[in-house]
C-alpha cells in the first residue's frame, strides 16, 4: 500500500512538472526563440536606434567552425522601445526572447536625454529579469560596442557580463549596477545613480594579430573605464579612475583591489586590499549639516621596491599612514568632483533623512545645491595583515 501511494506521488509530481516546464515557455518552443543577450540603445534625432545582440544557434551549436559570426546583430527605429523590438519580427526569422539579457548597453546621448522612460519599459515588460548589468558608452555609440567581436568568449554580451562582474569583484574603480538598485536610486530622495562607462580601446599597435582577432575585422577591444555620476535620470558627468576608486570606498563597495604608493625616496609598496568597511555618520548643527566617513580596511603587502624591511615595526606603521593618506586622498577627489557636479551619489542626503526626517523635509528640494558645500570629513584606518613570505625587499642587502 506505501509503494502504491508512492508511485501516486511521483506521478502527480511528474505531470505538475510537465505542466510547469511546458509553460515556462508560453506558446513559444525553443527553436523558434532568437535569444538576445545585449540590448543597445542610441539616440536618434526622432526617437531611438535600439540594436539587439542575437545568439547565433548555427555558429554556436556546429562542433567545428563555420566561418560565421556567433551573434547577430539587428536594429530598428523608432519612438517606442517596445514597438521597436516587436517590429524586428520583419526581420528576423525567430522571436527575440529577452529572458536572458546580460548587459544593456545605453549610448551617452541617451543618458544624458534622460533613462527614466528605458528604466520603466525594462522593470515593466515581463520578458526582462533583473539581473543584467547597465553601462553607458564613452567616445562611441551602443551599437558600436555591440558590433564588437571578444576574442576570449565566444558570445560579446557574456563577455561584457562577466568581464563586469569579475572587475566590480577585483577592482575598486569599477561599479556594476543592476536594474533594481538604479531603480532605487532613481525614485529615492537624498542619493543619485551611477552607472560604469564602456568604451573600445584600440590595441592594434600591441596585440599580434591571430586567427580569433582577425574575425573581428579590428583589434578593438571593449574596456570598462569611468563611473558616469547621474543626476536624478540624466547623466552629468564623469568620474575618473582615482574618483571613482574613492567613490567605492565613501559607499563601501570595495570588495578587492590593488594600489600602490611611494613611502620614501625610492621605496614604493605595492598592496591589495582584503576587505574595506565603511561608515557613513551625518551631523546636523545649528540646521547645518555634515558627514562623517570611516573606512577601515585590511591588505597585505605584494612588493616593495626599495629598500625596506617590514618586519619592522616603525616600518609598518610608516606604510599604514602611507595606505591611510592615498585612500584618504581618493575619497576626497570623489567628494571634491561630486560637490563640483552637485549631485550627491553617495546617499548622504538619505543618512540626513534617517538622522532627522523634519529637517530633512525642508532641504530635500534643494539637496543636490545644499550637498555641494557641506562638510564631509573622511578618516581611513588600514592595518597589514600580512607583509608576504619575505621581510627585506629583493635589492636590501645586510
Amino acid at each position: 500500500m506505501r509503494s502504491m501511494k508512492i508511485k501516486r506521488l511521483f506521478v502527480v509530481i511528474a505531470l505538475l512538472l510537465n505542466l510547469f516546464i511546458s509553460g515556462c515557455w508560453s506558446s513559444h518552443e525553443v527553436n523558434t526563440l532568437g535569444i538576445s543577450v545585449c540590448l543597445g540603445i542610441d539616440k536618434q534625432k526622432n526617437g531611438y536606434l535600439v540594436s539587439e545582440q542575437v545568439i547565433n544557434p548555427k555558429a554556436i551549436a556546429s562542433q567545428r567552425a563555420v566561418g560565421e559570426s556567433p551573434v547577430v546583430i539587428y536594429t530598428g527605429e523608432g519612438e517606442n522601445l517596445q514597438e521597436i523590438i516587436t517590429r524586428m519580427t520583419t526581420i528576423s526569422s525567430r522571436k527575440i526572447y529577452s529572458s536572458h539579457l546580460r548587459m544593456v548597453i545605453l549610448s551617452e546621448d541617451v543618458a544624458r536625454e534622460g533613462i527614466a522612460d528605458i528604466i520603466d519599459h525594462l522593470l515593466r515588460y515581463h520578458e526582462y529579469r533583473t539581473d543584467f548589468y547597465f553601462a553607458v558608452t564613452k567616445g562611441v555609440s551602443a551599437n558600436d560596442i555591440l558590433n564588437t567581436l571578444t576574442p576570449v568568449e565566444a558570445i560579446p554580451g557574456v563577455d561584457m557580463y562577466k568581464k563586469l562582474k569579475m572587475s566590480f569583484d577585483e577592482w575598486a574603480p569599477i561599479k556594476a549596477v543592476k536594474i533594481v538598485e538604479l531603480a532605487n536610486d532613481l525614485a529615492a530622495d537624498g542619493i543619485n545613480p551611477t552607472i560604469n562607462a564602456v568604451e573600445l580601446v584600440d590595441d592594434s599597435n600591441k596585440t599580434d594579430s591571430t586567427d580569433v582577432l582577425k574575425k573581428s575585422g579590428n583589434f578593438e577591444k571593449i574596456s570598462f573605464t569611468d563611473i558616469g555620476a547621474f543626476k536624478k535620470d540624466k547623466l552629468i558627468g564623469w568620474l575618473n579612475e582615482t574618483e571613482a576608486k574613492g567613490y567605492s570606498y565613501i559607499i563601501g563597495d570595495v570588495k578587492h583591489t590593488s594600489g600602490y604608493a611611494a613611502v620614501g625616496e625610492g621605496i614604493t609598496v605595492s598592496y591589495n586590499v582584503l576587505k574595506a568597511d565603511s561608515k557613513v555618520k551625518a551631523s546636523i548643527v545649528d540646521n547645518q549639516p555634515s558627514i562623517d566617513v570611516e573606512i577601515k580596511l585590511d591588505y597585505v603587502i605584494t612588493q616593495v621596491t626599495g629598500k625596506l624591511d617590514v618586519s619592522v615595526t616603525d616600518n609598518i606603521e610608516i606604510i599604514n599612514k602611507m595606505a591611510e593618506d592615498r585612500i584618504k586622498s581618493f575619497s576626497e577627489e570623489a567628494v571634491r568632483k561630486a560637490q563640483e557636479l552637485k549631485t550627491d551619489i553617495f546617499g548622504f542626503g538619505e543618512r540626513i533623512h534617517v538622522k532627522d526626517t523634519k529637517y530633512w523635509k525642508t532641504i530635500k528640494e534643494n539637496w543636490n545645491d545644499i550637498f555641494a558645500n557641506i562638510p564631509v570629513n573622511i578618516r581611513v584606518t588600514a592595518q597589514i595583515v600580512a607583509t608576504g613570505d619575505i621581510t627585506k625587499s629583493m635589492t636590501q642587502k645586510d
